[in-house]
């Protein structure tokens, strides 16, 4: 372990975490909402930056974990990546994403016939009349779905025209994407015995570096009122890539972290490690849960570890996965841990690891539940948004809202009767009650997950390149208060305490004040 600590003395006593903090993924109460007790506080026209943090890297040299504070200190985890010289070649997937070596998942036949319309476009075609074209050839060849998950893909190689990769190249290169090559003479001799031209491997050349990847599971502690470092724990850890996007969450003095393949706690005061798992798996996105002294996380499967000593207490080889977040749903004095797995959500005794229940829903979302209603955005096309209802010991039901859609991360909220989805392109509130839709209209929303303060939701759009602020109300759907230019980290989501806005960008952390006062 590496620790770099400031020559200073830190004095603070410990966080009662609460309403002014964020202590863990969706914040205190893991459902996306802050403190609601400031509906009637007077926002700025646009939030001001407080401060931003030293670079600390994300996307293939981090990760996309969100930002947690206990109101004194600012956190974040990630799997810090550095490239190393090396004798070996490797056809790697940040090489393929280099190169737009993507592959086309399509029928044959529609593949064959992009390919002949991009080598016949006039190098003349360009510009507006280039778009109607590419939108006329993707409306006539492509359904609804297939227009989601490869229209954009498609149109972004006709845009290119003969400059784009074949169709071919690119599937020879998967074919040996990961293949460790001894040397450049070896990899040199393969490339020789395809039917490569000089300017395809002159291409595949310079997008293979001289280089191989390592990393380090890293957490950084940032002082909350300046962004200045208070200290850094390092680990040696797996080049995991831009999987491995997990956020830690904090008990008392004590945090817990899932890195490129372990899980581990330190304290929060120095950074020093008070245990480490190895968990046998490379690349999680599944955010830690505490919960009565076991630390819940799905890495595999779903498993349970004690929170003083680390030691596995149980697992649930039912609930497969390593991309969603676990949440406790508290009803009629019976707490279960909710989860998605792959295809379906789980309800399971957090004493035994045992399921309960399970039904319709899967995919990488975290699910929301307010008393006995529990809403799950599913990664399923025929599921949607559902909700269930409990009654005595059984689960059923309530309605389902399904829809096509190219991804379905973002995480939905529950306020004041109302269900908010922000994401898969739309934002939209439901009764929570019937599943009426109460509102919905085309957005930008796709991975990132909203949260709230007061009555107002926060959402990253646009790839995280804009902040949208939406007043809640009781007769209107959603009403906009600003549309912010932040440059937000994409997958990542924002974070709240008291009534500013931490926000994890490309290459820094940055805090924002988003009211006059945390007073108001």
């Amino acid at each position: 372990m590496k620790r770099v600590i400031p020559n200073i003395f830190i004095f603070f006593s410990v966080s009662v975490f609460g309403e002014v903090s964020w202590p863990q993924w969706r914040g205190p109460d893991r459902n996306g909402i802050g403190n609601t007790g400031h509906d009637k506080m007077l926002f700025l026209q646009e939030p001001t930056l407080l401060w931003d943090s030293e670079t600390i890297p994300s996307q293939d040299d981090g990760g996309f974990g969100s930002v947690i504070t206990d109101s004194q200190t600012a956190y974040v985890s990630l799997v810090w990546h550095r490239d190393v010289p090396t004798n070996t070649r490797i056809i790697s997937d940040l090489v393929l994403r280099k190169l737009g070596a993507r592959k086309v998942n399509l029928p044959n036949e529609v593949v064959e016939k992009a390919e002949k319309d991009r080598l016949s476009l006039s190098p003349r075609l360009r510009g507006a009349k280039m778009e109607e074209w590419i939108n006329m050839w993707l409306n006539e060849n492509l359904d609804l779905r297939q227009k989601m998950t490869q229209g954009e893909y498609l149109a972004s190689r006709f845009r290119k025209g003969r400059l784009a990769l074949p169709i071919e190249l690119i599937n020879q290169l998967h074919s040996v994407k990961n293949r460790v090559f001894a040397g450049h003479l070896e990899f040199d001799q393969w490339l020789g015995s395809q039917d490569f031209t000089e300017q395809e491997v002159e291409k595949i050349l310079q997008a293979v570096p001289p280089t191989k990847r390592e990393a380090d599971d890293v957490v950084v502690a940032l002082d909350i009122n300046t962004g200045e470092t208070l200290w850094k724990t390092s680990l040696p850890g797996s080049p995991s890539g831009r999987a491995s996007s997990s956020t830690p969450c904090l008990h008392e003095d004590r945090m817990f972290i899932v890195g490129s393949n372990r899980i581990f706690c330190i304290e929060t005061l120095t950074g020093r490690v008070l245990w480490d798992r190895e968990i046998q798996l490379e690349g999680v996105a599944s955010s830690p849960l505490l919960f009565e002294g076991l630390v819940i996380a799905l890495v595999g499967n779903l498993r349970a570890y004690c929170m003083k000593s680390g030691a596995l207490v149980w697992e649930n080889n039912e609930v497969k996965g390593r991309l969603a977040s676990p949440i406790v749903w508290n009803f009629q004095g019976k707490r279960r841990i909710i989860c998605n797995g792959t295809k379906k959500v789980f309800a399971v005794d957090p004493s035994t690891g045992k399921t309960n229940w399970s039904g319709p829903g899967g995919g990488s979302s975290t699910p929301a539940c307010r008393k006995n209603l529990l809403l799950v955005h599913a990664k399923n096309e025929s599921v949607g948004l559902i909700a269930f209802k409990a009654r005595g010991s059984s689960i059923s039901e309530l309605w389902r809202y399904p829809k096509v859609t190219r991804r379905a991360d973002s995480s939905p909220l529950i306020y004041n009767g109302r269900a908010y989805l922000f994401g898969g392109g739309i934002r939209a509130s439901f009764d929570i009650k019937t599943g009426e839709i109460i509102g919905k209209e085309v957005a930008k929303h796709e991975i990132s997950s909203p949260v709230m303060l007061g009555n107002k939701i926060f959402a990253y759009e646009i790839n995280g390149s804009f902040l949208q602020a939406l007043e809640t109300g009781q007769e209107e759907f959603l009403s906009s208060i600003y549309k912010f230019k932040i440059n937000a980290l994409r997958c990542s989501s924002p974070s709240l305490f008291g009534t500013k806005l931490l926000v994890r960008k490309i290459d820094r952390i940055s805090c924002y004040q988003l009211c006059n006062s945390d007073r108001n």
